[in-house]
């Protein structure tokens, strides 16, 4: 039996990752200062628990050796991404959002009982990073092997980008499969779902994740912002093979947070918002009228939950607030790579 301690807990992605990967363990506790993906995680994760794994409090705050008491032997965490990201300012251990990670690397030589097992992940350009770099020299002072990844949900044959970074790492003498200190891995070595980025990659459609019971009224795109930032957004149909990255910023912004579907699959969104856009700012009737003609409306919360990995079970509590949910998604993971991640890290 696996002990855990989940950290950056989010939503409960690591867990669901875990129950998935069909290894036997117990998540000890679950830390995030977030109030809101706390109350998720606890409305599906806590249910019939009596007392709460969830610490809501600050990483550094607490002492090495409340977290040797666990004796947990793995470590799940996916940290905040902000000081990495590349739309940020690239601040990497000098941005404050860095430091409790910084804390438990930094933690790592100092415990009496660190884990075994490490499966850390983050955006695309923390590889480049200090931190990085931080992490990296602690793991081989600390004699962990270890092996970094860029995976994304398309190689598992799910129709989404998400490219992200992963570090594996377990305490010598266990070793990894295919581990190359020298190389970041585009494979999840001995994976029965893996396609490599350079195969003709068997993609599911996007309809497989849609729900019949959508209220199109409530999560249909406004005409309005169709006519001022149509061609901004990323338009998939139920039969598209592919759909952009969702992020915290989907539903409030246009441009990059995520693709919109179109139900219309007849019809061409591109020739429709041409036609609009010739007209300039006078728009004739029959040009506007072109627009719902489309059937354009926002991926639901439950169906970005599905895309990303997360049981039909999975909810959220009625408090929870539309804007909330598609943020506290957008922070989260996918939980079918992550959970092919684990098996692959506590295989020996």
């Amino acid at each position: 039996m696996h002990r855990i301690l989940e950290f950056y807990s989010g939503i409960g992605g690591m867990q669901y990752a875990f129950q998935l990967s069909n290894n036997s363990g117990d998540i000890l506790a679950a830390f995030d200062i977030n109030t809101v993906a706390n109350s998720v995680y606890k409305h599906n994760l806590e249910k019939f628990k009596k007392k709460s794994i969830i610490q809501q409090k600050s990483i550094e705050s607490l002492s090495i050796s409340y977290y040797d008491s666990f004796n947990a032997n793995v470590w799940l965490m996916s940290p905040p991404c902000q000081p990495y990201t590349r739309t940020g300012l690239h601040k990497g251990s000098s941005d404050l959002r860095a430091k409790s990670f910084l804390f438990l690397i930094d933690m790592l030589s100092k415990m009496s009982s660190p884990p075994t097992y490490i499966l850390i992940e983050n955006v695309k350009g923390f590889e480049e990073s200090d931190t990085r770099n931080t992490l990296v020299t602690q793991l081989k002072n600390c004699n962990y092997n270890y092996q970094e990844l860029f995976i994304t949900p398309v190689q598992l044959g799910i129709p989404n980008s998400r490219l992200r970074y992963y570090m594996l790492a377990k305490k010598q003498p266990l070793i990894l499969k295919e581990s190359d200190r020298s190389k970041i891995f585009y494979h999840i070595p001995c994976s029965s779902y893996n396609q490599p980025l350079s195969s003709d990659l068997i993609i599911r459609p996007i309809d497989d994740f849609l729900h019949d019971d959508v209220n199109y009224e409530k999560y249909s795109v406004p005409n309005e912002t169709l006519i001022k930032y149509g061609k901004l957004f990323d338009i998939v149909k139920p039969s598209s093979r592919r759909s952009c990255c969702f992020t915290k910023g989907y539903y409030h912004y246009v441009e990059a947070t995520g693709s919109i579907i179109q139900l219309s699959e007849d019809l061409d969104s591109d020739k429709v918002f041409n036609k609009v856009e010739r007209k300039g700012s006078i728009l004739g009737q029959e040009n506007i009228d072109l627009i719902p003609r489309l059937k354009l409306r926002y991926f639901t919360e439950n169906e970005i939950a599905s895309i990303m990995g997360f049981p039909k079970e999975f909810s959220f509590p009625d408090e929870i607030t539309l804007k909330q949910r598609y943020r506290v998604l957008g922070n989260s993971i996918n939980v079918i790579v992550v959970s092919e991640l684990i098996k692959y890290l506590l295989s020996d």
